[in-house]
């Protein structure tokens, strides 16, 4: 696949969500555009987990947050025609402007711009919103990234209710001035707007109101071309000339006068250094990876090591916003119940030798992970990929509930029969 052929792809995604966008004033919002995004895409660069949605319904000009973890793919999964993290924003991505972000952080660091991200590294993250528009919306957090577009996270459902008019988005500018976001400079962009399409709209009328193809033609055939523009013409050309350049020096004067203080948008990015690894780890390798087309199930051998002090069980495999559960082991923590139906598969992941491996041990085990999600989330139509490989988190766990995160990934052959 080539790079301009994947920007081809981001365009029509973006393309589709712009579509959608449309319908952010409806009662209830459409959803799951990310599943227009290559599988392999989804798969191998960005991972979400620990999501939370802080509230399911909230009223006009009231707050809620939506935070968790997310992981960049190492350098050996990440897909090698979308640039590195270098320049990614993080963002909510939800249909149409329902929110207003007023703060988010990375790491604790607030942030307002782009940044840097390290591949094969860990980030938690958190972003305030304030209700703006009512309705039922779904909301997801996103990752944009130079050449890849926007990477969306898991998406839940949120109801707004109340009334927007009475939203208010009020800030305290660097001068001490508050001011209403909604509202402010609106009757100055109307009166800009209204002068330059008038001026625009004169323009044109005047040269229409003139022969414009055939007898401009006659002329030229007849060498007549000085008799194309006259006298007035000219006359008329130098005045919208010293207007057009007049109004753009005046109105700058005047907004200089009013706004004597006054900062270029910012374009600096930052560094975000990533959440510190703990030196005890689980070490997985992938011996072989199938994807069985019938059962719409992956099917994947693996190499653990159990590099930490306690015994570990394999208790979730997650991709593409997807996790498959092990019925064994069941939910470790109360976020997870919490999770989007849709992306779950409760008793998703099959695991060969449920037993605990034992600190140091090396065992090599069989992960099923079988569920309609694959058919659903269009996962499925990886194998039709030139680059057919996937990737994902393995979670495992000891007995007090701790928990350790392991990428994994690799080639997968597909089985038809």
């Amino acid at each position: 696949m080539t790079q301009s052929f994947l920007n081809l792809k981001r365009l029509g995604v973006a393309a589709a969500l712009s579509v959608a966008a449309f319908t952010g004033a409806t009662s209830e919002a459409f959803a799951h555009g990310e599943r227009a995004q290559e599988p392999f895409l989804r798969m191998r660069s960005v991972h979400w987990y620990d999501t939370e949605w802080t509230k399911e319904t909230v009223a006009i000009n009231d707050y809620m947050q939506v935070k968790g973890k997310v992981h960049f793919s190492p350098m050996w999964s990440w897909p090698s025609v979308v640039h590195k993290p270098d320049n990614a924003f993080l963002n909510i991505a939800t249909t149409g402007p329902v929110f207003v972000r007023k703060g988010a952080s990375v790491n604790g660091q607030f942030f307002m711009n782009g940044g840097s991200y390290e591949l094969g590294q860990d980030y938690a993250y958190e972003m305030n919103l304030k209700a703006r528009i009512p309705g039922t919306v779904h909301i997801h957090p996103m990752m944009s990234i130079e050449s890849a577009g926007p990477l969306a996270g898991p998406g839940k459902y949120v109801t707004i209710t109340g009334n927007r008019d009475d939203f208010k988005n009020e800030v305290k500018t660097l001068t001490h001035q508050t001011i209403d976001m909604e509202t402010y400079g609106w009757a100055n962009i109307k009166f800009w707007h209204i002068l330059w399409l008038s001026l625009a709209l004169a323009w044109i009328l005047y040269w229409a109101s003139k022969p414009l193809f055939f007898e401009r033609y006659k002329k030229l055939t007849e060498g007549r071309e000085d008799e194309l523009i006259t006298p007035t013409d000219k006359l008329v050309s130098i005045a919208a000339l010293v207007a057009g350049i007049g109004i753009t020096i005046i109105g700058g004067i005047i907004a200089e006068g009013n706004v004597p203080i006054h900062l270029p948008l910012q374009t600096a990015r930052a560094h975000f250094f990533p959440m510190p690894k703990a030196k005890a780890q689980v070490e997985v390798k992938l011996e072989r990876a199938t994807y069985r087309v019938p059962g719409r199930a992956m099917e994947m051998k693996i190499s653990v090591t159990n590099g930490t002090s306690s015994p570990v069980r394999l208790g979730e495999f997650s991709t593409a916003n997807v996790r498959f559960f092990n019925p064994k082991v069941g939910y470790m923590d109360e976020i997870s119940k919490a999770y989007p139906d849709y992306l779950k598969a409760e008793n998703g992941l099959d695991v060969s030798d449920q037993s605990p491996i034992a600190p140091g041990e090396t065992r090599s085990i069989q992960v099923t992970a079988q569920d309609a999600a694959w058919e659903t989330e269009r996962l499925s139509s990886l194998i039709y990929d030139p680059d057919s490989a996937f990737g994902g988190l393995l979670h495992f766990y000891d007995a007090e509930g701790k928990r350790t995160i392991v990428d994994v990934g690799g080639v997968l052959v597909p089985q038809f029969v």
